[in-house]
């Protein structure tokens, strides 16, 4: 071939070739669909339930303590317990007789685990409960807590200091207290 040939000769084919390489000819880009795009997993929405754990709830009926099933959201810890506890009993065990002597939720304000006990923040106004309530609705809160894998006491405080707990015995400790103190008060279903 000639050697003033090669050269326009080269130039368009390299002219062909940069055209070949798809440079985009649109004003705007557009998107790519997913399952265009092989390195990108399509994206889907995580339609699983959040895992629930059961817990046995203590109630009151006929002034004694009875006990119920709930599924509460897992992991299980001292303030899902009492929150759960808060929420008090449904309309078809209300009117089966079964009530809560912890007049509403703000009653329990908080829960901690330390060492095997739960210590459980009391609002102000749990002592205007009426003395026979007070011992059922702390019989309900460490009953309901010493089910809990791990706890074995629970001790009662009002903006972080000790309270003296009513017993069903009619003596009170400012200690923790154990499921044997209120077992006295567990009735029959």
């Amino acid at each position: 071939m000639m050697p003033s040939l090669r050269r326009p000769i080269a130039a368009m084919v390299c002219a062909l070739l940069l055209g070949a390489c798809g440079f985009p000819t649109e004003d705007s880009s557009s998107p790519i669909a997913a399952e265009e795009r092989p390195d990108l997993e399509p994206r889907t929405t995580d339609t699983a339930t959040e895992d629930t754990e059961e817990l046995t709830v203590w109630f009151v009926r006929d002034d004694a303590l009875v006990q119920r099933r709930r599924e509460v959201p897992a992991p299980l810890d001292a303030q899902r317990v009492i929150e759960a506890l808060g929420v008090g009993v449904t309309a078809e065990e209300a009117d089966g007789g079964l009530r809560s002597a912890i007049p509403d939720t703000s009653m329990l304000t908080a829960a901690t685990l330390s060492g095997g006990t739960a210590t459980v923040q009391l609002a102000q106004e749990f002592l205007d409960i009426a003395p026979g309530d007070q011992v059922l609705a702390l019989g309900q809160v460490v009953m309901t807590l010493t089910d809990l894998r791990g706890v074995g006491r629970v001790r009662f405080e009002i903006d972080g200091e000790a309270v003296a707990t009513p017993l069903p015995d009619g003596t009170s400790t400012e200690d923790s207290v154990s499921r044997e103190e209120f077992r006295s008060l567990v009735g029959s279903e």
